[in-house]
């Protein structure tokens, strides 16, 4: 998986390309717990080329958002593909995560 880094209006942004699955999950969860170590706690996820996620990518969400929440800030999901969209419906995601259809609409309000 390929992530990168960008921060608009005071809010980091990773933008994600490829399959959060267990070997994806494990470089997302790094990456978020550092961030997540360092203060940043208003993160958006640009998940427009994520293609698939399984349930070792859907339990490091649940892990960072919980950490980022306890802190005031927030976990948000930007750009969900249909396939992914559906996948954290199914299981009942969709019900902890605000999902927004760009990553400009999710910086409202963070």
């Amino acid at each position: 998986m390929n992530i990168t880094r960008r921060e608009q209006y005071g809010i980091l942004t990773l933008g994600l390309a490829g399959r959060v699955d267990s070997v994806g999950a494990g470089e997302l969860e790094n990456v978020l717990n550092e961030l997540l170590d360092q203060g940043h706690f208003r993160i958006v996820l640009d998940m427009a080329d994520v293609q698939y996620i399984n349930s070792a990518g859907l339990r490091t969400l649940a892990d960072a958002v919980t950490r980022a929440r306890s802190r005031d800030g927030d976990l948000r999901l930007a750009a969900l593909t249909p396939k992914v969209a559906r996948v954290l419906k199914i299981i009942g995601f969709d019900r902890f995560f605000d999902e927004y259809p760009t990553t400009d609409d999710a910086y409202v309000g963070l």
